[in-house]
């Protein structure tokens, strides 16, 4: 009678697991494992066991299961290893000396997580299609969540003709500012140091602690937090976004600075000049929600803006122009980073043309929200304009 499972006198589980199938973007073939099987007699066997016949089976089980892409491992694996990404220092700050007009690639720097991977350069492969709107991964943070700037409303994009050449171009046209949800000032008052807040303390303090207490929304925190009330909150969408902290980064440049932060003394904040770091200094600024264990709890919905770091370390330098990179949208826009206190005038650091600067708080600017997803939540796409990562 042939052996199977049902008239055993004793069955055992060897293994269970799991094995990687191969994938149709991955190179390998797919996981593989081998077992050695040994079979013996009990050194207590008697006489009983000569001239005896053993018979037993293996038995494998199995069954396919679709694993989703983690788009995130696939570009922290693509990270340059040629060379052509900014040195890292022993502080984990960066030395932006080039822009990166030419190609477009993956570069690992340190930020409050942990590791963080972010594009650099002329990239043609970090769009995604999120909530009904384009946007471009700027980094995946050290927590593996993804980082991204708006980059125009789906619904309005789709419906050009020239649909092509917009997400191809990545910038605004001559009419339309595609790749903004409109212009602020980033405070309205400009007249003090607190002004360089996100969210600001109190107005002619004496103290930094109480000028950069975190208070009272910015001029352009009120209009990110009214784009995502009416684009994100209560949506599907929200369930994707992580509450990874923003850094409005208000410590002291250790260079040029003489100032205390307070009132109208003048000061230089920390992102005007020097190196350049994907971390966060000080807890107070380093926005987040509800995590108040790495961050300040200070923002009603996890959005903000791009950092004047994030952007160099996207393709520009301080001494040269770049059209090409990623970033460029052929408009001014805001960043999240102070810049200094000069001359009766508060500055924050702006994205201009192809370059970067400072700008008084009180001008209109560009805005372009950032937001961060959960690890995990892109799985589908090749990042592509005409073919967007996607949830």
């Amino acid at each position: 009678e042939e052996l199977n499972v049902t008239n055993l006198d004793e069955s055992i589980i060897i293994e269970t697991g799991t094995l990687k199938g191969k994938s149709s973007n991955e190179a390998n073939d797919g996981e593989s494992i081998t077992y050695n099987l040994y079979l013996w007699m009990d050194e207590q066997t008697g006489n009983e066991g000569m001239n005896t016949t053993f018979e037993g089976s293996i038995n494998i089980i199995s069954s396919a299961t679709e694993i989703p892409r983690n788009i995130a491992d696939e570009i922290i694996a693509s990270v340059d290893t040629t060379g052509k990404c900014p040195t890292v220092n022993d502080d984990g700050t960066v030395a932006v000396n080039s822009t990166e007009k030419t190609d477009g690639y993956v570069c690992a720097a340190p930020d409050d997580y942990g590791t963080s991977y972010y594009f650099r350069g002329n990239v043609e492969n970090n769009w995604v299609k999120f909530a009904n709107s384009y946007w471009r991964i700027i980094r995946i943070n050290g927590d593996n969540t993804i980082r991204m700037i708006y980059a125009g409303d789906a619904s309005v994009i789709d419906s050009l003709e020239n649909k092509e050449e917009v997400l191809k171009n990545g910038y605004n046209d001559s009419s339309t500012d595609y790749t903004q949800i409109g212009t602020s000032a980033f405070n309205s008052s400009y007249d003090d140091n607190a002004y360089v807040g996100y969210v600001y303390g109190t107005i002619g303090a004496s103290t930094y602690e109480e000028t950069h207490a975190n208070i009272n929304n910015s001029t352009i925190k009120v209009k990110v937090d009214e784009w995502y009330e009416t684009h994100l909150k209560g949506t599907e969408y929200e369930s994707y976004l992580s509450d990874t902290l923003f850094c409005n980064d208000r410590s002291f440049n250790k260079t040029f600075n003489s100032g205390t932060g307070a009132g109208t003394s003048e000061t230089d904040y920390r992102p005007y000049s020097g190196n350049k770091t994907l971390k966060c200094s000080q807890k107070n600024d380093r926005f987040t929600v509800d995590d108040e264990e790495i961050g300040n709890g200070a923002l009603n919905y996890p959005i903000s803006l791009i950092t004047s770091d994030e952007v160099y370390l996207a393709g520009i330098d301080d001494n040269n122009t770049n059209y090409s990179y990623y970033l460029y949208n052929g408009d001014y826009y805001w960043t999240l980073s102070p810049s200094n206190f000069h001359g009766s005038l508060a500055y924050v650091r702006l994205v201009y043309g192809g370059g970067a600067g400072s700008s008084g708080v009180y001008y209109p600017s560009g805005v372009r929200p950032v937001i961060n997803l959960k690890a995990g939540s892109l799985t589908k796409g090749s990042g592509t304009a005409l073919e967007p990562y996607q949830v």
